[in-house]
């Protein structure tokens, strides 16, 4: 391993470019265009292993859990009761985390089978939970309605190259849509028809934080210049 003289860190021998200041590690790069490497075969291997790890760590205390829940309620009645509920919850979280080592970057992956794995913990508790079934009329169209709101903000924000700010906006407006669609399920369900009330205040409420999020955008950066020499940046 080499280091950097610009800024000291390490680098790999083959590298052009520093991965931290950008800076030509060899002579006659000066003029040319800083480029990312490729991953070496040596960062992908031990992506893989920081994998393999994670998912022995979560593996290892999931069951740990399973085994101490399903222990204490079949020692306390002789039969598994009360213990269901969090026994389901330890495989919903095992397989969210899985998910998340394996397809958080792969977007178009990821939110279906979440979407699948969370259903399915829905649908167990509802064979559960003693009363009239709810999955059918109230969780799995709620599931389907945040998965469309994930899954056109996400789209939005990838395909229109929004920055940060415009990014926060947009989430928080979609978040405003699905609380008024969360409570339109609700009413449907428990009363039987279709009114908003609380989630209209909410995101009303919501409208003039956008608007003072706006201004202070375009505060900044007519002001970008003169921030800049402030904090001599």
């Amino acid at each position: 391993m080499n280091l950097c003289k610009h800024c000291g860190v390490e680098v790999e021998d083959d590298a052009r470019y520093c991965p931290l200041c950008r800076n030509p590690l060899r002579p006659g790069l000066e003029g040319e265009a800083w480029e990312a490497a490729p991953p070496s075969p040596r960062g992908k291997e031990t992506k893989r292993r920081l994998r393999a790890w994670l998912v022995e760590f979560l593996s290892l205390v999931a069951v740990t859990g399973a085994i101490v829940v399903f222990a204490v309620d079949f020692a306390s009645g002789r039969s598994l009761t009360w213990g269901r509920y969090p026994l389901v919850s330890i495989a919903f979280l095992w397989l969210s985390a899985i998910l998340v080592i394996f397809c958080s970057h792969r977007a178009w992956i990821y939110l279906p089978a979440q979407v699948v794995v969370a259903d399915l913990f829905l649908f167990t508790l509802d064979r559960f939970t003693p009363g009239p079934a709810w999955f059918l009329p109230l969780a799995l169209p709620l599931m389907f309605l945040l998965a469309t709101i994930l899954a056109l903000t996400l789209t939005l924000v990838r395909r229109m190259g929004l920055s940060p700010f415009a990014t926060v906006v947009t989430v928080m407006l979609a978040a405003g849509v699905f609380v008024v669609g969360l409570e339109l399920l609700l009413r449907s369900y428990l009363d039987q028809r279709w009114f908003v009330s609380w989630s209209a205040v909410a995101f009303a409420c919501m409208v003039p934080l956008l608007l003072l999020l706006l201004y202070l955008r375009r505060w900044l950066r007519a002001r970008e210049v003169e921030i800049r020499k402030l904090l001599h940046l």
